[in-house]
């Protein structure tokens, strides 16, 4: 009997390396994400901390420290909006790379159901061959027999 041998194996192999690889790209995608999420997190952080003035109703106000406040915030602002845009293109990425990934994934579950359909069919095929076989062996003691009988 011979072996059983699926054609496009190697095209099988090459797409589980690529799913490895887009597997490998998904997981960096993420961490990127969660890096600028936190970036974007730290800076509102930031921006209440320096929302909160230490002043007092009827105390004096500081002019110089609230334009210096100002400044800061502002520059915290143009921070915030870079770091939101970097937050985007992150997850721009990562919803790239997660579409790469589960294209791949079908890409290899159809390869996989192939495989397994045309090993069932060769299985169906040995079955059948090794049922011819034994037919012959049973109709050969059934003629040895019969030739035996009517010796």
């Amino acid at each position: 009997m011979k072996k059983f041998e699926f054609r496009l194996q190697r095209l099988l192999w090459y797409h589980q390396q690529k799913k490895k690889q887009a597997e490998v790209l998904l997981q960096q995608a993420v961490s990127q994400r969660e890096a600028a999420f936190a970036e974007v997190d730290s800076i509102h952080k930031q921006i209440e901390r320096a929302c909160q003035l230490p002043e007092k109703i009827g105390g004096l106000i500081d002019v110089a420290a609230r334009k210096s406040m100002g400044a800061h915030l502002q520059a915290l602002g143009r921070t915030l909006t870079a770091a939101q845009e970097k937050l985007q293109k992150t997850e721009v990425r990562l919803r790239e790379a997660n579409q790469v990934c589960m294209q791949i994934e079908k890409d290899v579950e159809g390869l996989l159901h192939l495989r397994a359909q045309q090993f069932e069919e060769y299985q169906d095929g040995i079955a059948y061959q090794q049922q011819i076989a034994l037919d012959e062996v049973v109709m050969r003691q059934w003629s040895m027999r019969d030739a035996d009988a009517t010796a």
